[in-house]
C-alpha cells in the first residue's frame, strides 16, 4: 500500500533495485568506471556474484540502509572494536536478571508434542523453557539441530534449497606501521587510513574476481576492504603499532573436486597479502602477526553455514516476506514457541537489530 503512494518514477527506481543487476542500475546514472566500481563493491560484499548478476543491485541497496547518528546510509565505528557493543547488551540484559551462558554450544532444540521446550548442550546437559528464541541462520537451524521428524517433508526440501555462502574470506592484521600506498604515499596518519580503503578499481576486476573464484576456487586479484580501526580507536593497538580487517571477496563457499579449505587457506592468505602489497609495497613487511578465517573457518567458529556472513543469501526469493520462507517470515517456525530473531529474518544481515526487535515484538504477542 505504501509503494503504492509513490510516485512513477519512485515505483520504477524501487523494481530495478529490486530485481537488476548492480552494473544495469549503475550504468544509468553513470558513466565512469571507477565511480561505477565504488559503489559496485557494495553490490558484491557478502553476495558470491558479479556485479552483473540479477538481483545484485539489492545488494548494493542493503549496504546503504539505515543510519548512525542520524546520518542516513552512514556506517559508524564502535569503540572499544565491535565486541563493545555485545558487551553493553550483556551489561544491560544482566542488570535486567538475565542469565547469560557462554560456550554452552546447543546440539538440539528439543520438541514435545510440536511444541519446543528447550536445549540440549553439547556436553548432555539439558535446559528446559517455555519458548525457545533462535539467533543462529535457518540453515544451521533446520537442518543440524532439530530432529527432522518434527518437520514436514516439503519444508526439509526448502530448507536444502535455502541459498547460503557468501563468498568472503577474512583476514585481522597486527601492523607494525600504516600501509604506504603508492597512490598516497606515507606511514605516517593521513584521511585515507581513517576510512574503508577498497581494492577494487574497475567494473571489469570486480567481474573476473568473481569468474576466478567459480573456475578456480578464488580470485587471483580478489576484492579486498581494509580497515584500520586502531587509527580512530588507540585502545586497540599499542602506541605506533596498528590492527587492521580485511574484508575480502569472491572466495568460493566450498571448494571443488573434493578440495577442503583447511588445505588451501594459507595460499588464499598470500593471495590477499600480494594483493594489498602491490597497493602499498610495505604492507607484507610490516605484518606483525594475522588471524584468518576461510569460508570453512566461519562456519565452524561463529556457526555461518558456508561462511555465509548474512545467514543467507540476499535474493529476491529470500527476501522480506520470504525470508527465510513465505509463511514464517513473522519469526515464527514451524515448531510452536520456537522463534528465530537472526539475520535469516527480516531485514537481513548487518548490525541494526532490526530481527531482534521484530521477534521481540512478535514473542509478546504471543504471550
Amino acid at each position: 500500500m505504501r509503494a503504492k503512494k509513490l510516485s512513477m518514477a519512485a515505483r520504477r527506481d524501487a523494481l530495478d533495485l529490486f530485481t537488476k543487476s548492480a552494473t544495469s542500475v549503475l550504468d544509468a546514472w553513470f558513466e565512469n568506471d571507477h565511480v561505477k566500481a565504488a559503489f559496485a563493491f557494495d553490490s558484491i560484499v557478502g553476495n558470491y556474484a558479479a556485479p552483473s548478476t540479477p538481483g545484485s543491485a539489492y545488494v548494493l541497496l542493503h549496504h546503504v540502509f539505515g543510519e548512525v547518528n542520524g546520518e542516513k546510509g552512514a556506517w559508524g565505528h564502535a569503540m572499544g572494536g565491535m565486541g563493545a557493543i555485545t558487551q553493553a547488551m550483556r551489561k544491560e540484559a544482566e542488570r535486567l536478571g538475565v542469565t547469560i551462558r557462554t560456550d554452552a554450544e546447543v546440539k538440539e532444540v528439543l520438541v514435545d508434542g510440536g511444541r519446543a521446550s528447550g536445549v540440549q548442550l553439547s556436553n548432555g546437559e539439558t535446559v528446559t523453557a517455555g519458548k525457545v528464541i533462535a539467533n543462529v541462520g535457518p540453515k544451521l537451524l533446520y537442518s543440524q539441530m532439530i530432529d527432522e521428524q518434527h518437520l514436514e517433508p516439503e519444508f526439509r526440501r526448502r530448507v536444502r534449497g535455502f541459498k547460503v555462502g557468501s563468498g568472503t574470506f577474512r583476514m585481522n592484521v597486527a601492523l607494525s606501521e600504516l600501509p604506504d600506498f603508492t597512490c598516497k604515499p606515507g606511514t605516517h596518519l593521513q584521511p585515507h587510513h581513517q576510512s574503508g580503503i577498497v581494492i577494487g578499481p574497475t567494473m571489469d576486476y570486480l567481474e573476473r574476481a568473481y569468474v576466478d573464484a567459480t573456475q578456480y576456487g578464488w580470485s587471483k586479484q580478489p576484492i579486498v576492504e581494509i580497515l584500520i580501526p586502531s587509527t580512530i580507536d588507540p585502545s586497540l593497538a599499542p602506541e605506533g603499532h596498528h590492527v587492521a580487517s580485511l574484508f575480502c571477496q569472491q572466495f568460493a563457499p566450498e571448494l571443488s573436486d573434493g578440495n577442503s579449505w583447511d588445505d588451501y587457506r594459507e595460499q588464499a592468505a598470500q593471495t590477499i597479502v600480494d594483493t594489498v602489497t602491490n597497493y602499498a609495497p610495505n604492507f607484507r613487511d610490516a605484518i606483525i602477526a594475522r588471524q584468518i578465517h576461510s569460508p570453512l573457518d566461519l562456519e565452524r567458529k561463529f556457526g555461518l553455514m558456508g561462511g555465509d556472513i548474512f545467514h543467507g543469501a540476499l535474493g529476491l526469493d529470500q527476501l522480506w516476506s520470504n525470508r527465510p520462507f513465505m509463511g514464517f517470515a513473522d519469526y515464527r517456525t514451524p515448531i510452536q514457541d520456537l522463534y528465530l530473531c537472526g539475520s535469516g529474518t527480516h531485514p537481513g544481515g548487518g548490525v541494526t537489530g532490526v530481527p531482534g526487535h521484530n521477534a521481540a515484538m512478535e514473542i509478546l504477542k504471543d504471550r
